[in-house]
């Protein structure tokens, strides 16, 4: 499944006030003898310019140092995604702060009322059929429950996972990173994939230096630089065509590294 083949749609509402300065700023309390206000001043004042923290802070995201980027945050919405892909999603805790719509709240069949429908069963006509009836026979069910006095509470227990749900969340600029590292690859399933490459797309478009310096998917130049998934897994993958995998870097390692020097007696 390619990323835009969803209903899925997210948006990017905000972003902490000038993202650069501040991961910059964060970076220079590590290395600077300067005051905080003496840095800002400098800031401020157009002293140090947008291309010299750019600069600096690509330097220091090479040597591994990503604190900093925990204190840029960046919020998003999320809509037309099911329950299954919010589970997953929300397995990504450290550094997200969300909000879900509730099913306790908000009436199925007077809200969205719908249900996000797998790729694969759109191409299995039999399965597709079965599909379309088990949704309304929920639907059914859900109705009869709330008319008969059952509280949304219970009866959204009938409701699948397949629900559609929306989200809004905020998510610093590291756990933006790790997130889409693992969510952007191949092995990710098609819908939290789709979320992720949308999110990729508009960090892009509007923070592109953040996005090339340190966004993407974990076998890119600006992460790992190869694949670290089974092997068969990676032989599978499109970017298998232009990634080693971690087989080929240990390889290569063993291929290439100095022997120690042999010891020898003196005659």
């Amino acid at each position: 499944m390619k990323s835009g083949q969803t209903d899925i749609k997210v948006e990017l509402l905000g972003v902490s006030n000038n993202p650069i300065a501040i991961i910059y700023s964060a970076f220079r309390i590590c290395y600077s003898r300067i005051s905080a206000s003496e840095l800002w001043q400098q800031i401020n004042n157009g002293d140090i310019s947008e291309q010299q923290m750019e600069d600096f802070i690509a330097e220091k995201l090479q040597t591994g140092h990503s604190s900093p980027l925990r204190q840029s945050h960046f919020i998003f919405v999320v809509d037309g995604i099911s329950r299954a892909a919010t589970a997953q999603f929300n397995r990504h805790h450290i550094g997200v702060e969300r909000e879900e719509m509730s099913q306790r709240y908000v009436n199925f069949t007077k809200g969205i009322g719908a249900f996000v429908t797998p790729p694969s069963f759109k191409e299995n006509p039999a399965i597709l059929e079965e599909w379309t009836q088990l949704q309304q026979a929920c639907i059914n069910f859900y109705t009869k429950c709330t008319n008969a006095g059952i509280k949304q509470e219970d009866a959204r227990f009938a409701l699948p996972m397949a629900t559609v749900s929306r989200e809004q969340f905020a998510m610093n600029l590291q756990s933006m990173q790790n997130f889409l590292a693992v969510r952007m690859c191949e092995r990710a399933q098609w819908e939290i994939r789709d979320m992720a490459w949308q999110m990729y797309r508009l960090m892009k478009k509007h923070h592109p230096i953040l996005a090339r310096t340190k966004l993407g998917i974990k076998c890119w130049e600006n992460q790992n630089a190869f694949c670290d998934e089974d092997l068969q897994a990676y032989r599978k993958c499109r970017w298998s065509q232009s990634r080693p995998h971690k087989t080929d870097m240990i390889n290569l390692w063993n291929q290439n590294k100095k022997q120690p020097d042999s010891l020898s007696n003196p005659s």
